[in-house]
Formats: structure tokens, C-alpha cells, sequence
């Protein structure tokens, strides 16, 4: 029972659903966003009891010989939207939850399409199994659990029950599901292992049904909240693989963008602060931010949408705020992405990203910064380059706030917060995602310093960049 956070589009196409009424339509959620979860969580179910998921230890997941099928449970539901709609991403006490599991996710992107909530959670938390395995003796213990107990969750075999919220908190989209009975039972295989059922009696629960076609067991009254759809594209390993097949990962296998990257090297410090931040971790951030904003100037950033980011006139190039780093490690080392009182005041801007594990504070910084850039690549922005409120539901508010032209200073923070999982954010002074404005200029970029239409700006040629007084 961890918690994922988490700034990524992973590749999913939605199904068609025919709309039921099945729990109390006044909560935020419809039986669409429902049918996804439960979809999502079979569809998982069914590749690991197949043995067909990757195990980043080595191998595949073994087969299991009797995984049930998940159902929808109202009640369950109804307790798990009560507490997410508190906005706190953290556990609550298992027995404020009758000791039902409970996985956790957000990401920074505001007012996410629900339904591609739902898919990300559920995709992101399954991810675990190939990003960070799962050990080889198949017993759920504390390593386990700090390495993909997200994983165990969505597979354990007698959680049959699931209830799910997504709910549209201040600065993120959060996503829960709890499942009855819970799992992650420390000393317990997630499940039995063996070759799937192919007969009823296979299953050893009376009443259960073996569709041999799922490689799942159904329990008695279960209760179908959809029809599976028959073609898919999703984010799964599998060794025979029939559909495009990724991981959820800010790598791709086709570039960015076109030609050399910028390199553009600046320093950053910040000898006043003591905050477990270094120099290194600094000039990471702000020159991963310049190479890219150097791109997108220039021209040679791909755009999901076609052919590439519009070229920026006047693209500024940014330098590193102390200001802001020390607000930022603040807030972000409580591990909570409450409201952000100092960077509301002074209208800053605010990128985050999770990792569910600890790596180097570099190298997480790079992950970080990569991870929003790639939303130009994964999902697209539209060729007028004008910010609107259909950033927030497609997911592209990250990249935005990255390219923001006159977002010219930021600081950022890389924590470790509980259960392993790593926090990565930055602050933009002054913030941008003003509503109806242009992301930047269009333009061919600067080749003298009147080109940068600002006073004392310094036209850097090579960087197709403006350089602030």
C-alpha cells in the first residue's frame, strides 16, 4: 500500500461503454470512469495470471492458478471517495478503511480526464512488476512492499472487490481505489501459483465460474459492469506481444526532437541554503530546462500534433532563484502537495513529479524535467501555441509552465518521502498557464538583442535564446 505520484501520459485508448446506473450518480464518478478501473484491474489480472508480465528481477511473473475477476463495489467506493475528497495523498489508518487495501496516485496535471485517470492510476501502478520488480521468491515482505506494492495490490487473488475515486483537488487530479478484502499480506504469496483454471473445479471456490478465455476465476453474483473490449493498446510486456507495447517510462524509442541537443551549460548555487540540495542537482535543473527551451526556439522540438513546436522569438533563457528553491524544498519535503500559500502569493508557477523509488538526486532531476518536456512529444500542443483550460485535461500543463516564455527563473527540490517514493519539483517566477495567452512568441528567434523586445536582454544567437539583465 504505497503511494504512486506520478506526471505521465501513458498511451491507452479508452473503450466504448455502454452508460448503466450502477452506484449513486452524486459523488463525481460515472459508470464509465467505474468500468475503466475494473477493466484496467482484470486486464492486469489476466496478463499475470497468463505469467505474461515482465519481471524486472528477471523473467516473468509466474502463472496463477485461480486469480479471480475484480468486481465494483458501492460501498467500497463510497469510502474511498470520502477520504480522497480530503486531498491529502497519503494512507489513512487501515482501520478508518475496515482494513480494505488501498492504492494511491496523483499527478500535478489539473482536472485530468477522469477516465484517463483512472487508466494512468491503474497502468502506473502495475508498472512497478517491469520498472522496479518484484522479488523472486514471490513473497510480499517489506522489500516487496517498498519495491512494487502497488503491483501486489492490483494482483492479489482474493481482492476481488474493488471502489475507486478520482476527484479534482487544488493544484493535481488524485485517483484511489480500495479493494476488499485487502491484500499485501506480509509472509503470503500475492497468489497461488500454477497454471490457470481451465475448469470450474480448477478454481476451488465454490461457485466460482473458470473463463478460460481470461485465465480468471469469477466469483458467484458477479456482476459485470461492462463488456470487455476486444482491441487495445495498452502499456503491458508481454512475450508474445499482439498489441503496441510500451513502458511507462519518458523515454520512446523516436526522438523529441531533431539534431543535436543545445548542451547549454550554466552554473547554479546556492551557498546560504542547507536544504540536502547541491550545485550538481541545480545546474541539472536549470540546464535540462535551457536545453529544452532552446529546442522548442529553435524549432526542432516534435509535436504529438504534427511536425514540431512552433519556433519562439524570444524565448528567455532562465537562471536559478535561491528565493524559490528554498520554498520549494519546503513544501515539497512535506510529502503532501497541499495548497502552496508562498508560490500563490507571488504567482509562481509549479511543476511536480513523482518517481516510486530513491535514485540519485541527478539523475531524478533529469527524469523530472524529461518527463514534463515529453508531454509536447506523448500528447501534443495545438499549432496557435495558446494556453486554454483543455491543457489541464489533456495533461500538457507541465510542458507549458517548462516553455513558458517569460517564466525566466525557477528552483527545485528533490526529496525522498515515505514508502521510497522520491518527490521532484520546481517553482517558476513568475508562474505562466495564463488562460488565452500564448505559451511563447512565435517567431524565428532572436539574432540581435532588439529581437528580445525587453530592456538590457542580451540575445544569445546560438541558444536562440534571450538573456535577462
Amino acid at each position: 500500500m504505497l503511494v504512486l505520484l506520478v506526471t505521465v501520459c501513458l498511451g491507452l485508448l479508452t473503450p466504448s461503454w455502454v452508460t448503466a446506473t450502477y452506484c449513486p450518480p452524486d459523488n463525481g464518478m460515472t459508470d464509465e470512469v467505474r468500468a475503466v478501473f475494473v477493466y484496467q484491474h482484470n486486464h492486469y489480472r489476466s496478463l499475470a495470471a497468463r505469467g505474461q508480465l515482465k519481471n524486472k528481477l528477471g523473467g516473468y511473473v509466474p502463472k496463477a492458478a485461480r486469480m479471480k475477476k475484480v468486481s465494483y463495489d458501492c460501498e467500497v467506493e463510497k469510502n474511498m471517495m470520502e477520504y480522497a475528497k480530503k486531498c491529502i495523498v497519503k494512507h489513512n489508518p487501515e482501520a478508518d478503511r475496515n482494513y480494505w487495501g488501498q492504492n494511491l496516485w496523483a499527478t500535478g496535471a489539473r482536472n485530468m480526464s477522469k477516465t484517463h485517470a483512472a487508466e494512468s492510476a491503474v497502468a502506473g501502478w502495475i508498472s512497478e512488476v517491469w520498472t522496479h520488480g518484484f522479488p523472486k521468491n514471490y513473497i510480499f515482505s517489506e522489500e516487496a512492499w517498498r519495491m512494487a506494492g502497488h503491483f501486489s495490490e492490483v494482483v492479489w487473488q482474493e481482492s476481488d472487490k474493488i471502489g475507486c475515486a478520482v476527484v479534482w483537488c487544488p493544484g493535481m487530479t488524485f485517483v484511489g481505489c480500495e479493494y476488499n478484502p485487502g491484500g499485501n499480506w506480509p509472509g503470503y504469496a500475492p497468489y497461488e501459483i500454477g497454471d490457470p483454471c481451465t475448469t470450474d473445479a480448477d478454481c476451488q471456490c465454490k461457485g466460482c465460474v473458470c473463463s478460460r478465455d481470461e485465465a480468471l476465476c469469477i466469483p458467484p453474483g458477479y456482476v459485470p459492469l461492462h463488456t470487455v473490449p476486444t482491441t487495445t493498446t495498452t502499456t503491458t510486456t508481454t512475450k508474445k506481444p499482439t498489441t503496441t507495447t510500451t513502458t511507462p517510462t519518458t523515454t520512446t524509442t523516436k526522438p523529441l526532437y531533431i539534431g543535436e541537443s543545445p548542451d547549454i551549460k550554466s552554473t547554479a548555487s546556492c551557498p546560504g541554503l542547507n536544504n540536502g540540495m547541491t550545485d550538481e542537482v541545480r545546474e541539472m535543473f536549470l540546464n535540462r530546462h535551457n536545453n529544452y527551451r532552446s529546442l522548442i526556439a529553435s524549432g526542432r522540438a516534435m509535436n504529438k500534433l504534427g511536425g514540431f513546436a512552433p519556433k519562439a522569438a524570444r524565448m528567455m533563457k532562465m537562471s536559478y532563484d535561491c528565493d524559490v528553491e528554498a520554498n520549494v524544498v519546503e513544501w515539497a519535503g512535506s510529502c503532501m502537495f497541499g495548497y502552496n500559500s508562498v508560490a500563490q502569493k507571488n504567482r509562481w508557477g509549479t511543476n511536480m513529479h513523482s518517481l516510486s523509488f530513491t535514485p540519485n538526486k541527478t539523475k531524478a532531476a533529469a527524469e523530472g524535467v524529461d518527463a514534463w518536456f515529453s508531454e509536447l512529444y506523448k500528447i501534443g500542443v495545438p499549432q496557435d501555441n495558446v494556453f486554454t483550460n483543455d491543457f489541464f485535461t489533456r495533461g500538457t500543463t507541465e510542458y507549458s509552465q517548462l516553455a513558458w516564455q517569460t517564466s525566466n527563473k525557477i528552483g527545485c527540490a528533490v526529496v525522498s518521502c515515505w514508502n521510497a517514493w522520491t518527490a521532484v519539483a520546481c517553482e517558476y517566477n513568475p508562474g505562466g498557464l495564463k488562460l488565452s495567452h500564448t505559451i511563447y512568441d512565435i517567431g524565428d528567434p532572436c539574432t540581435i538583442n532588439e529581437d528580445c523586445q525587453c530592456a538590457g536582454c542580451v540575445c544569445s544567437k546560438n541558444e536562440a535564446l534571450c538573456v535577462a539583465p
